[in-house]
């Protein structure tokens, strides 16, 4: 995906400040954890980069059809690909041929896919879940403390920079600024990680405000810029190194280290199994201690089941009350907030 930036960038922009995109992108810590570490969101990430570099480097609509559509039948969220298309059509009015039409089927084709195979209404009521009211305020005062921190304060300087001198830049503009709005206005429960489709387009803003310090700076003073680099670099070695340490925003500590959802502790369970192993365990409906298991001891002959049976192991992740048995082991996760028991039902 860096790749796709920097040759985005060489398009944008120019070649210098697309190899400085590629190095913030390798940097960056939400690249980092939630592309590389975490859930693979670079699908969107890399779809939406390509999009634009082929829109302007090729000229085939083509491609930019086949991006949106992959992007929407990766994630609904994608949503805004298509969105950013038609908002730059009306900016910049191409004249329309035949492979234009052809690039919005080719978009249009993952909901012709949803309504044929009948699931088109759960695509949409997602919506219930991912889409309010307006909530731009509230989503402004979360999405700024985490910009700051997954940017860290030196390249989001940067990126004001970059901003200021690129802003004649339209298409570079439309393709963060769209998603963004989209984001703040709609969207009814936020993570740091729905930022991903737009944190490229930052990271080009922050190399062309680097390359152009590089350019004002006297040639003696030009080494100092790395200064720049030196506050994703060393949060990204926490994140890698020791990542209850790292300094992540609370949700992401949460759902990545302290919270229930975070995979800390089933190692420990699974190490005492290993040698106190049930001849039943009973587990919870959500797929954490079940996919743990399994990813730690392949070769177990367990037999994991959510049917009480008396006498039977009983793993606890989300919900530690009411269970009618003993206490046989407690494996907290750090910070103490939660953590994972084991019991033997009565």
């Amino acid at each position: 995906c860096s790749a796709s930036v920097y040759y985005l960038m060489l398009v944008l922009i120019y070649k210098l400040a697309g190899r400085a995109a590629a190095l913030l992108y390798v940097l960056s810590p939400i690249i980092l954890l939630h592309d590389r570490l975490g859930l693979r969101g670079d699908n969107l990430v890399v779809l939406a980069a390509l999009m634009v570099f082929f829109g302007l480097k090729e000229r085939l609509p083509i491609w930019i059809g086949l991006g949106a559509a992959l992007g929407l039948f990766s994630k609904t969220t994608a949503a805004a690909l298509p969105i950013v298309v038609v908002i730059s059509y009306l900016i910049f009015r191409p004249k329309l041929k035949l492979l234009d039409f052809l690039a919005a089927f080719l978009a249009a084709a993952p909901i012709m896919f949803y309504w044929l195979s009948g699931t088109l209404g759960l695509v949409l009521g997602k919506q219930s879940t991912f889409v309010g009211e307006a909530l731009v305020r509230n989503n402004l005062l979360q999405i700024g403390p985490w910009l700051y921190q997954y940017l860290t304060w030196p390249v989001g300087l940067l990126a004001v920079v970059g901003l200021a001198v690129a802003i004649t830049n339209r298409l570079l503009l439309i393709n963060w600024l769209v998603p963004f709005i989209l984001l703040v206005i709609f969207a009814k429960i936020l993570f740091p990680r729905y930022l991903l489709p737009v944190m490229p387009f930052l990271l080009i803003y922050a190399a062309t405000g680097f390359n152009w310090l590089k350019q004002k700076l006297p040639r003696i003073l030009r080494p100092l810029l790395i200064v720049f680099l030196l506050a994703p670099a060393w949060f990204s070695g926490q994140i890698l190194k020791d990542l209850p340490s790292a300094p992540l925003p609370e949700i992401d500590k949460w759902q990545y280290v302290t919270g229930w959802p975070s995979g800390y502790g089933v190692k420990e369970l699974v190490d005492y199994l290993r040698f106190n192993p049930p001849l039943i365990l009973v587990v919870e409906d959500n797929d954490l201690i079940k996919t743990g298991i399994n990813y730690y001891w392949p070769d177990n002959n367990l037999t994991v089941t959510q049917t009480a049976t008396s006498g039977a192991y009983f793993v606890t992740n989300i919900n530690h009350e009411g269970v009618a048995g003993e206490l046989i082991k407690e494996f907290p996760r750090p910070g103490n907030k939660s953590s994972i028991k084991l019991w033997r039902l009565n």
